[in-house]
């Protein structure tokens, strides 16, 4: 090979070389390309518009350096590169709260907290929350509304098999958790409660589909059915009126997990979707007799409740009833305003309801109820 030809392909690395370099600046720039998806939670800045003020100050060179790292040109494609590599590895997960567990099943780490009882608050706070609570239904009981508890069960408990042996260390058998303990409570005071945790341990082994998926963090929508069915149930019986029957249609069986089934997995953001077995989505449809008075039902709840929410049970089952989530947005009325639980009087939209239901895995019983029963006991006391 002559100097000239050895040079040519000098340069023509050379030339390649910088083109990969400017590529990112160039897409950023022009968006010549349709980049990836990112998933779960993504931090991005603003750009920041210069002034001397900003200059002096030296935010602007502060803000410009951030925007810049969020938001160059195949970021996602960066990321997701990035992810596998830590994945396949590494072992490890990239995603904010995420645990891989034996077998590649996702957990967050808060449902392994609960299940081993590592977030427990301890008795006495507990004590007191029921008997706060204790008061709150008896109060709205006078006033004809039903307060009942529901306890959703969290992957950790269902899952506890495939819980890294390291969690395991220095964990003592039978350790007291906040479910153990807000249960006994509930009992010796007589709260109003549904336990759906130890019901979908129960059915574990005699289930035809799965209740938790692999990659997911939520009940499956075959458990979130099941929860719904009894639900409705339980009112009608609570209430003693007819409530709508969920009438099931068939079960679609999908090696592809989809809807909720797959929300860690997607939320880790990897270039190859991760090992999983297949899931049942229920197809189904309720019958209702629109002449009979709805029960208006809202939910004070964590995020077990989208799914059924998505699906039209707030509007077409429970009265326009509403959704407070985590206690904080009101749905639906926040799709098209920003209402929040603190602007209302909560006494009063509270005496609204025929029921009321606050829900929440076991991963959020360390705050349990999201302030609610702390403010409408002041409420009521006041």
């Amino acid at each position: 090979m002559t100097n000239k030809e050895q040079n040519t392909i000098k340069k023509v690395v050379f030339g390649i070389i910088v083109l990969v370099l400017c590529l990112p600046a160039i897409q950023h720039k022009t968006h010549f390309a349709n980049e990836k998806t990112l998933h779960g939670a993504v931090s991005s800045t603003e750009y920041k518009e210069f002034t001397w003020e900003t200059w002096y100050n030296s935010e602007y060179q502060e803000s410009t350096s951030n925007y810049l790292n969020t938001n160059f040109g195949f970021r996602p494609e960066f990321i997701y590169l990035n992810n596998q590599r830590h994945y396949s590895f590494f072992y490890t997960a990239r995603a904010k709260g995420v645990l891989l567990g034996k077998e590649s099943y996702l957990y967050e780490r808060n449902y392994i907290k609960a299940h081993l009882g590592i977030d427990y608050i301890g008795e006495k706070e507990i004590q007191e929350k029921t008997r706060k609570l204790k008061f709150v239904q008896d109060k709205l009981k006078e006033n004809g509304t039903d307060l009942y508890v529901v306890f959703a069960p969290g992957k950790g408990s269902y899952y506890p098999e495939y819980i890294p042996d390291k969690w395991l260390e220095g964990i003592k058998k039978n350790a007291p958790t906040n479910y153990k303990a807000y249960k006994s409570e509930f009992e010796k005071k007589e709260v109003n409660y549904i336990d759906f945790k130890s019901w979908f341990l129960d059915m574990k082994k005699s289930t035809p589909y799965p209740l938790f998926a692999k990659a997911g963090i939520h009940w499956s929508k075959y458990g979130e059915f099941l929860a719904a069915d009894s639900l409705l149930q339980k009112i009608g019986e609570i209430r003693n009126v007819p409530m709508p029957d969920l009438v099931l249609d068939q079960v679609v069986v999908d090696e592809v997990n989809r809807d909720g089934d797959y929300d860690i997995g997607e939320g880790m953001n990897l270039i190859f979707d991760l090992p999983t077995y297949p899931m049942g989505y229920p197809q189904f449809h309720w019958d209702w007799d629109t002449s009979q008075t709805q029960q208006v039902v809202t939910f004070i709840a964590d995020s077990y409740f989208w799914g059924m929410f998505n699906y039209g049970f707030s509007r077409d089952l429970f009265g326009d009833g509403e959704f407070w989530y985590y206690n904080k947005q009101i749905y639906p009325d926040s799709y098209t305003a920003p209402i929040e639980v603190k602007d209302i009087d909560i006494r009063a939209k509270a005496e609204e309801n025929d029921v009321i239901i606050l829900l929440s895995t076991d991963a959020n019983l360390y705050k349990f109820a999201f302030g609610f029963i702390d403010q409408l006991y002041e409420a009521y006391k006041d």
